[in-house]
């Protein structure tokens, strides 16, 4: 899955909000995290994925194992919601 938004953030407030963004998830579905550059990794078991943060906007990819897609729904609306809350 894709998930972009715009935000009028700068860089650096949007990689400060984007790992919230991975904390809050990694809790929720034990994942790890870490920087690389001005891309956030995301991985554990079943999930893998990126968040890409640019001046103006962020970009995450997310992809689901087998299990876990038969939840893809309410796994993207929980991640857009959140997404959506941090840039806010």
């Amino acid at each position: 899955m894709r998930i972009r938004r715009n935000h009028k953030l700068g860089i650096e407030e949007a990689k400060i909000r984007a790992s919230h963004i991975a904390e809050t998830l990694g809790k929720q579905y034990a994942l790890d995290s870490h920087w690389h550059g001005d891309r956030l990794v995301v991985d554990g078991h079943g999930v893998n994925g990126h968040l890409d943060v640019a001046e103006d906007s962020i970009e995450m990819v997310v992809k689901l194992g087998f299990a876990l897609r038969l939840m893809e729904v309410p796994i993207r609306n929980a991640i857009e919601s959140m997404v959506d809350d941090e840039l806010a």
